[in-house]
């Protein structure tokens, strides 16, 4: 970050950084650091949504369910296979967990941006704007490439998907 230029107006800035940090000396932790996220993931169930199944729309029709594969790889399934989804906040970002297996998020991959379930670390932030599921990821809209493949996306290039929580 610059301040137009002047020096003293940068010093200015380090001195406000240093004031926020703290000069205390730290205290060791306590038990392990699995079980400090663990507990970090129990705070954040406390704000969690009740868990719903999620019905996939393509150009107003319904093509299936969300489900997942074997490599948990979202993909279109029928209303018998489909997943149910917990919604919840935490630091004012909107995520998604599969709720049969918590510790799963709904995220985005690289490359093509297929949608899957990973680790609270690889976890991606969502938008539900309606019946829009947008990913803070890849800025894209839930989608697929067609019933054929079964994949689900958040990839701009393919066809859109909206979405009805049951």
């Amino acid at each position: 970050m610059r301040t137009s230029g002047n020096p003293a107006g940068q010093l200015q800035l380090i001195i406000r950084m240093e004031k926020a940090m703290s000069t205390a000396a730290p205290t060791a932790p306590t038990g392990t650091f699995g079980d400090h996220v663990a507990e970090s993931h129990l705070a954040a169930s406390a704000s969690s949504g009740t868990a719903k199944k999620v019905e996939l729309f393509a150009r107003g029709a319904s093509i299936g369910w969300l489900g997942e594969n074997g490599g948990q790889w979202c993909v279109v399934t029928g209303s018998d296979a489909a997943l149910s989804l917990e919604s919840y906040l935490y630091g004012g970002i909107l995520y998604f967990r599969n709720a049969a297996d918590t510790s799963r998020y709904l995220s985005v991959s690289d490359g093509y941006h297929y949608v899957g379930f990973y680790n609270w670390i690889g976890a991606t932030g969502w938008v539900l704007n309606g019946n829009v599921l947008t990913s803070l990821y890849t800025n894209a809209q839930l989608s697929y490439w067609s019933t054929d493949n079964g994949y689900l996306y958040a990839n701009s290039g393919y066809t859109p998907l909206t979405v009805v929580f049951h």
